[in-house]
């Protein structure tokens, strides 16, 4: 483990023994998908305390880790914020892409730990951050690009979102890694290798580095550069011994 993962590691250590300690709940600001797999490796070292990963949606890749006594329930309301950001003259607002929006929002001089994912659905955005900042982002975010913008604070209760996905089918020779990132992204398995082995690959969270990995019904991967699929459905083996299947590549 290089030092860097290391100092993550201690710092989470650190958290939950906190939680321990002071029988209160503790929480981190949005984790990247690299820190919540290191997570993996300092399990068997925390203290007696529960804890749970969440980014506000099922398929959120930023997520905050949360910390609290086993006596107490979970409630996430307490840690983030959705904040809807639309324009506020659709028929002349631009097409902003997810660059757009973190860019004006790091303008506003907030630490990327601070924000989680940023949805963007037909012409608004959905920006899940710490709770603590989001009085700040809905007074102080009024420009994108050329595009004004206004900005409010919904519920988890009023937050709805459903992924858009591209259904991909194809054969593969196993459900290794490699063979259905190939199928996913379309690429071929050799050039695939280089994602996995520099660690830009990550099962349901968890950094991957084999290609050989089995892959198994429902996991989801994403890939630093290429985006995120999931494993949906086996559907047969051809006469050849190869395996249909069923991919969603999300979009």
């Amino acid at each position: 483990m290089k030092d860097e993962e290391r100092l993550i590691c201690n710092r989470l250590l650190d958290m939950a023994n906190s939680c321990y300690h002071r029988n209160i709940p503790v929480t981190t600001d949005f984790l990247d998908l690299n820190s919540q797999s290191l997570f993996s490796a300092i399990i068997k070292e925390l203290p007696p305390v529960k804890w749970i990963f969440d980014g506000g949606y099922d398929l959120a890749e930023r997520k905050m880790l949360i910390f609290y006594p086993e006596y107490m329930d979970y409630d996430i309301s307490e840690y983030y914020s959705i904040i809807r950001i639309c324009p506020v003259a659709r028929k002349f607002s631009e097409k902003l892409t997810h660059r757009d929006y973190l860019g004006a929002i790091l303008g506003l001089g907030i630490n990327r730990s601070k924000l989680g994912d940023i949805i963007i659905d037909d012409e608004s955005a959905y920006l899940f951050c710490c709770k603590s900042i989001s009085t700040y982002i809905i007074d102080n975010l009024t420009l994108i690009k050329h595009t004004n913008v206004s900005c409010e604070s919904i519920s988890n209760i009023n937050f709805k979102y459903q992924p858009k996905y591209e259904e991909i089918t194809g054969s593969i020779a196993s459900l290794r890694l490699d063979s259905i990132i190939s199928l996913g992204f379309n690429i071929s398995r050799n050039h695939i290798i280089k994602y996995i082995e520099e660690g830009r690959t990550f099962v349901n969270g968890r950094n991957i580095t084999s290609n050989a990995y089995a892959v198994k019904l429902n996991d989801i991967i994403s890939v630093r550069g290429l985006g995120k699929i999931k494993f949906i459905q086996e559907l047969s083996t051809t006469k050849k011994g190869r395996l249909m299947i069923i991919i969603h590549k999300y979009i």
